[in-house]
């Protein structure tokens, strides 16, 4: 529920007292209600924003708003009957639609619209029975006319329902400021005078029936839902049912040719409600998922940090156990330093390379998890190798695993970001130690070959003597979190392929036993 202010209080208390003056009874248009009974659907707009505790302050204004437009009635009890009757059964269905069946009062999707419509119908029924049968007995003086006379009156009520109520539901969101300070843009200005024209030609033309074109307003209001939604589609149409009023009120025309206008508006008002709501729900929609798309990326982005450390671990193990070790040894030689002169520079020259090989390592895996871009850079195949088989060397030694490089012919250079692309070599590597680490020591193997493709790729392959991939993981490899590691989140090779194909290769699974993977890079990006 919205809180109640008195300029709240106020605004509705004005609107009414328009809304009421312009459906005067003495007008030749059915679309009037009896003295004493408030704009319908004005009425249970509030009601559904506001609630329940209201009401009686509602039939209040009503009373003291009727007196400038109708006078004072000829029985004040009968009014008041009619006004509480009529403000008891907006209370029920108000009651009935957010409580009973918990419907957004801003009518956000098709299941609250629909049910709005069937209370709409109801709520349009109560007001024609309170209208009608509230007069007095010559005003009606046998059953047909009392029967076409709520025909008449349930259209109209209805019409007021279905403009009204939705027109205040959907933009009661907004802040005021924000209205205070909007402007149409050109495109609406160009939608209000297209109705205007569409209304001029159904009415204007000598000649014709204006009910053959009255088609023509669908026109406008598809080109309003369809750019603004539900709230574009509430404006057209409160637009459209002043002007089709005006137009009939100073027409003058008979009473069946307006219920039939009524009718023709009244599908108009549907359509119109219908599609504006289709199309901000789809737009809803999408919002929502790139919304969700935005937290899956960030979420993936902070399970790929996850994934990376222990490729950041190693590489960073070999530099900072180096620079322990180089550290202990200049310590030592410093007992000397005329006997280990040449020796300890030659150690801090290493000091330095170390620290600086792991600063470089942290600061560009940073950047790329916090989403830079490539940084290109000039390599060999020999290069690149090393990049990624210096941090697992030593785990391959400590496991017995022969690795082998073979580069066929003479390879061309080519632009790569040595940090991101090193990274994908590791992963390969690492994925092949850690899957013959338990064979027979005596097989353990890994080849990397890289060969020439074409004229403008390189193709790099990592291959080991393990047992293949298993059966279920086959399809799934480069799926997220797919894994067979009882310790893995799956993400290394889908990461891979990521990288690989930001440099504009591939990265696939090219034998299953023994198994290679293996990808491409271009000789120029």
């Amino acid at each position: 529920m919205f809180p109640v202010s008195w300029q709240v209080l106020l605004a509705y208390a004005l609107c009414s007292l328009v809304l009421d003056a312009a459906s005067n009874p003495q007008t030749v248009l059915p679309l009037a209600l009896v003295p004493w009974t408030p704009p319908i659907g004005l009425a249970l707009a509030f009601l559904l924003l506001h609630g329940s505790r209201y009401a009686p302050w509602l039939i209040a204004v009503t009373f003291l708003l009727g007196l400038p437009v109708h006078g004072q009635p000829g029985d004040w009890l009968a009014a008041l009957w009619a006004a509480t009757l009529l403000m008891l059964g907006l209370l029920g269905i108000s009651t009935w639609l957010i409580r009973g069946l918990k419907i957004d009062s801003g009518l956000s999707s098709q299941r609250d619209l629909s049910w709005f419509v069937v209370a709409a119908v109801v709520g349009a029924m109560l007001d024609s029975g309170v209208h009608v049968f509230a007069r007095s007995p010559e005003a009606a003086p046998d059953v047909w006319a009392w029967g076409a006379d709520l025909v008449n009156y349930w259209v109209g009520a209805l019409i007021r329902l279905l403009v009204i109520a939705p027109l205040v539901l959907v933009h009661a969101r907004h802040d005021w400021a924000a209205w205070r300070s909007w402007r149409p843009s050109r495109e609406m200005i160009l939608q209000a005078i297209t109705i205007a024209v569409a209304l001029a030609v159904i009415f204007g033309l000598k000649f014709t029936d204006e009910f053959k074109f009255f088609y023509l307003l669908f026109l406008p209001l598809i080109w309003v839902a369809m750019r603004h939604g539900i709230q574009g589609a509430t404006a057209a149409l409160a637009y459209i049912h002043i002007g089709l009023n005006a137009i009939l009120e100073w027409r003058g025309l008979h009473v069946v040719a307006v219920v039939e206008f009524q009718m023709l508006m009244l599908g108009l008002t549907i359509t119109g409600l219908f599609l504006g709501l289709t199309v901000s729900a789809r737009r809803a929609a999408e919002e929502k998922l790139h919304q969700r798309e935005a937290e899956l990326n960030q979420a993936m982005r902070l399970a790929a940090a996850g994934e990376m450390t222990q490729a950041i671990a190693h590489e960073l193990n070999q530099p900072l156990s180096a620079l322990a070790n180089y550290a202990r040894a200049s310590r030592a030689m410093l007992d000397a330093p005329e006997q280990h002169g040449t020796l300890l520079a030659e150690t801090l020259g290493k000091i330095d390379r170390e620290a600086t090989r792991a600063g470089q390592v942290v600061h560009r895996l940073r950047e790329f998890f916090r989403g830079g871009g490539l940084r290109l850079e000039t390599l060999s195949a020999a290069e690149l190798i090393e990049e990624g088989l210096a941090p697992a060397r030593r785990r391959a030694e400590r496991a017995g695993i022969a690795v082998s490089v073979d580069l066929h012919g003479d390879l061309p250079l080519f632009l790569a970001d040595r940090v991101q692309m090193g990274t994908v070599l590791h992963n390969l590597l690492v994925n092949a130690i850690e899957a013959i680490e338990s064979d027979d020591p005596k097989t353990r193997a890994i080849a990397i070959t890289v060969r020439q493709l074409d004229a403008g790729r390189l193709r790099f392959c990592v291959r080991d003597s393990g047992r293949g991939v298993v059966p279920e993981m086959r399809g799934r490899l480069f799926e997220s979190f797919a894994t067979s590691k009882p310790e893995g989140m799956g993400l290394g090779l889908t990461i891979s392929r990521t990288l690989v194909e930001a440099h504009g290769g591939e990265l696939l699974l090219d034998n299953l036993r023994p198994t290679r993977f293996c990808f491409t890079l271009p000789i120029q990006p």
